[in-house]
């Protein structure tokens, strides 16, 4: 045995990863989930290594891009599977600081596929060559140019993004929310209080994984009691702290609207757009599990994942969960009006709050995309203050920090006739620049 490596190059599956995102407009954590899963063979150093290749591409594209155009002959030439080439061993050179020859040497041996002669190996070389010479110059030159042509070269925001921001932050907000998307985001997790707490948690998770490294939550926070940040260690997922439902994998931002709301023991909840049901769990953890939860969503595959996790989040015993497919609002004649003292309404919307953990969303959203959902956003807000109890309270969250997705959608409705029933309570925003953490909105409203 000569003890060479079997099964595909990491890069190589990198490479097939991003072209199949590009070009199937899909979700990363999916489609490298679907592909990872298609090569058992593969250790968990290449996992990693494929991992971090996918996402730094994605971050950085923009970035990428610019240098390798600046330095190809002819730009518009360099598509396709060369140019994603090209992305992952200028990331290599830019971002993780290997060695010119090694990325080169890699980049020449995915591009045998597409030439299989060695016809392109020079251009490659010569580009690889001037951006490993080039790149801390260029960037200072991106970064000291426009505002808005930083944002979009030097951070890689979508230009029509860059200007929205430019025009609702101001331009050092906007660039400081570049910034903040630029990095890979932490790992937060949230702890069930009423099993344990954040010091005890730790002390399993460094027991389970030495290596794993914890990050101070930010001041701007406040007191965030539920949450542990961490980076570094291993699969999270395997170890027996997760197996036993000690706490759920979700950012900081997304764990606010459940806390806003504030359900309470012995009260009858809605989850309106449940999803996988990370905030349903949430929910009753906040609940001490004991009262009434409905989870309603549209996909049913979704809705498999909370109810297989029924016995790992202890959902059962005092507490009746009842979870239920239905694309909102077709199930008003299923629950009765006035029947919830609190409601949650995670409502569809862009995902721009996200472009730190979904990166691909910068090359996938289009601006027309913001004002798509504003219809149903409404008529689901609608819908969900009609099943509050008087005396009851209406969270709205969406992630995302484009005001036709929030602000927009709240004042038009506490500004109708429904809406004249509620007091709006509490307005948040959870930022990557301020929080460090996907971009959230949420609101609450109590009714009279």
């Amino acid at each position: 045995m000569n003890g060479a490596k079997s099964g595909p190059s990491p890069r190589r599956v990198a490479v097939r990863i991003l072209r199949d995102i590009e070009q199937r407009q899909g979700f990363s954590n999916r489609i490298l989930s679907e592909q990872l899963e298609r090569h058992p063979e593969l250790d968990r150093r290449d996992r990693g290594l494929i991992t971090l290749l996918v996402y730094g591409v994605l971050r950085h594209r923009g970035r990428l891009d610019k240098l390798i155009d600046s330095f190809a002959d002819k730009p518009k030439k360099v598509k396709g599977e060369l140019r994603m080439i090209l992305r992952v061993a200028a990331f290599e050179l830019v971002e993780l600081e290997r060695p010119l020859g090694i990325a080169n040497a890699e980049a020449g041996k995915l591009a045998r596929r597409i030439d299989p002669h060695g016809r392109l190996s020079g251009m490659i070389t010569a580009i690889l060559h001037m951006i490993d010479r080039d790149w801390p110059i260029m960037d200072v030159a991106l970064s000291d140019g426009s505002v808005l042509d930083a944002l979009t070269h030097r951070w890689s925001v979508p230009r029509w993004l860059a200007a929205r921001w430019l025009d609702a932050l101001g331009p050092e907000q906007a660039r400081a929310r570049a910034q903040a998307l630029s990095v890979p985001p932490t790992v937060d997790l949230r702890v069930d209080l009423h099993r344990s707490d954040a010091g005890t948690l730790r002390e399993l998770l460094l027991a389970e994984q030495p290596k794993l490294e914890f990050i101070d939550v930010p001041e701007p926070a406040g007191d965030q009691p539920q949450c542990l940040r961490v980076r570094g260690g291993g699969d999270l997922f395997y170890g027996p702290a997760f197996e036993a439902g000690l706490f759920s994998i979700q950012s900081l931002g997304s764990q606010q609207a459940v806390r806003a709301l504030d359900p309470q023991p012995g009260e009858r909840v809605l989850d309106a757009c449940a999803g996988m049901g990370t905030k349903t769990v949430q929910i009753a953890e906040h609940m001490r599990r004991r009262g009434e939860i409905v989870a309603v969503d549209a996909s049913g595959e979704r809705l498999e994942v909370l109810d297989a996790g029924r016995e790992r989040a202890e959902l059962e015993g005092e507490l009746k969960l009842e979870i239920i497919e239905a694309e909102l609002p077709a199930t008003a004649d299923a629950l009765a009006a006035d029947s919830f003292d609190a409601v949650l309404l995670d409502a569809p919307c862009t995902g721009l709050g996200n472009l730190g953990r979904h990166p691909e969303l910068r090359w996938t959203a289009l601006e027309s995309n913001i004002g798509d959902r504003a219809e149903l956003q409404a008529e689901l807000l609608r819908w969900c203050a009609g099943m509050v109890r008087p005396g009851g309270r209406l969270v709205y969250a969406v992630c995302s920090l484009e005001p036709e997705e929030g602000e927009a959608i709240v004042a038009a409705f506490c500004s109708s006739s429904e809406g004249q029933a509620f007091t709006r309570e509490l307005t948040q925003s959870w930022t990557p620049e301020q929080h460090h953490t996907d971009g959230f909105w949420l609101a609450r409203l109590r009714r009279g």
